[in-house]
């Protein structure tokens, strides 16, 4: 028998060396395709940015960078209608940023983002919703001098009412834009309760994702 027969025959199945061999190939793990990105957290020039690792044989970068988004102090937790409707702001200019506050909630549909994160959608959609009727409130009374309405999805806002057509125009200004806006984000927030925390971990560790936040502050 030449040596390459002797080699087979020892590593047959019957072998102890065999055996062993197709224990190893059983065991042996498929070494996980790992890849990190940095995700900035907002737009222009970001406060934080997101470190995170995932195997993207079982996700892909684009559905990554999308879902991210989702994190607590990303892209969606800052209102995307005008948060301050100044008295001086063009009407025309504010009316094109409802336009993008509206596609911004058909973003947010749940069922645009993965089961696990479908809690996380809705909570950012019901804050959104608040920021943009908040904002449609001001743009009517810039228009019309109207009084913001005091019921908002069932919630009762009377507390925070105010008058502006009883006061000149700055004075009016700064009773819609601080004094009522404050008292409604107030009321709301605690209605809208808090970021959900724990789905999110939760839709991390289902998905193999690590992240992690990274202040540019300071850079």
């Amino acid at each position: 028998m030449n040596l390459a027969k002797q080699h087979a025959s020892h590593c047959s199945k019957g072998s102890p060396v065999g055996w062993l061999l197709s224990i190893l190939v059983l065991v042996m793990p498929v070494t996980a395709k790992q890849v990190t990105l940095r995700i900035p957290l907002q737009p222009g020039e970001p406060e934080e940015i997101a470190i995170v690792t995932f195997d993207d044989d079982r996700v892909s970068a684009a559905d990554v960078k999308h879902w991210i988004l989702l994190d607590q102090h990303a892209y969606y937790s800052e209102p995307s209608a005008p948060a301050s409707a100044s008295c001086e702001t063009p009407i025309p200019e504010l009316e094109q940023e409802f336009v993008r506050a509206r596609q911004l909630l058909d973003d947010l549909d749940p069922n645009k983002f993965p089961p696990e994160l479908s809690g996380v959608a809705a909570y950012f959609k019901d804050s959104q919703s608040l920021w943009l009727w908040i904002g449609e409130q001001k743009l009517e009374f810039l228009k019309n001098n109207k009084a913001p309405d005091t019921e908002y999805k069932a919630t009762d806002l009377s507390r925070c009412q105010v008058h502006p057509e009883t006061l000149d125009r700055a004075q009016a200004c700064h009773q819609v834009n601080y004094v009522w806006n404050n008292c409604v984000v107030q009321t709301m927030t605690k209605e809208l309760g808090a970021y959900p925390t724990a789905q999110w971990k939760a839709f991390l560790d289902a998905y193999g994702i690590q992240e992690r936040i990274e202040s540019t502050i300071g850079d």
